[in-house]
């Protein structure tokens, strides 16, 4: 019986230690989206299109026009779906003060490199009711890029926590949308 109970106790522990591996960290990194250091990369539909900074092997494509922004990452940014969705309210990146944004990635770790699998960037919207913050969770793999929920900023208050479990959970588990959903609270900023 003591034989038995010592090669289970052994068996759970190198199960466990296992299981401990396989788990992956999730882990945020923040990249600011600087206008003065992106690239001009020619006109998108209605406006200047952009390439900036982002993680290494995921370069921000950034174009704003009339409809607002347009906002993707990964190769080929500017031909993935992202690059072709915006809110249905004007929106900028930048709030009255500047020319720079942050954009928050959520990753693992794999061959000691971030892999991302989604970003959180907060879109300032305006309309006729006025204005608001909304936070675009998007899902990045290795090959698309696309939105897959908005979150009200002003009408939650933690809206930061809600967009990361979203990321966490939506974004990282689930095939892009045909619509992005609306997510927690909503009807303070216009979306």
């Amino acid at each position: 019986m003591a034989g038995r109970l010592a090669r289970l106790t052994v068996a759970l522990v190198v199960l466990s230690y296992g299981a401990a591996e396989a788990i992956q960290q999730v882990k945020s990194l923040y990249t600011a989206i600087d206008l003065d250091a992106c690239k001009a990369v020619g006109g998108s539909r209605d406006g200047q299109a952009r390439l900036c900074k982002g993680l290494p092997g995921y370069p921000v494509y950034l174009s704003e026009g009339q409809s607002g922004t347009y906002l993707s990452v990964g190769p080929n940014a500017a031909g993935r779906q992202a690059a072709q969705q915006t809110l249905k309210a004007f929106n900028t990146l930048f709030d009255k003060s500047g020319r720079r944004s942050t954009i928050e990635w959520r990753f693992v770790v794999r061959d000691q490199r971030p892999v991302p699998y989604a970003t959180i960037v907060r879109y300032f919207t305006q309309a006729a009711s006025g204005a608001g913050e909304v936070l675009v969770v998007t899902r990045v793999t290795d090959r698309e890029a696309c939105h897959v929920a908005y979150i009200d900023a002003l009408a939650n208050a933690d809206a930061i926590v809600l967009a990361r479990k979203v990321a966490d959970t939506m974004a990282r588990s689930k095939e892009c949308p045909q619509e992005p959903s609306v997510e927690g609270a909503q009807g303070r900023s216009p979306m």
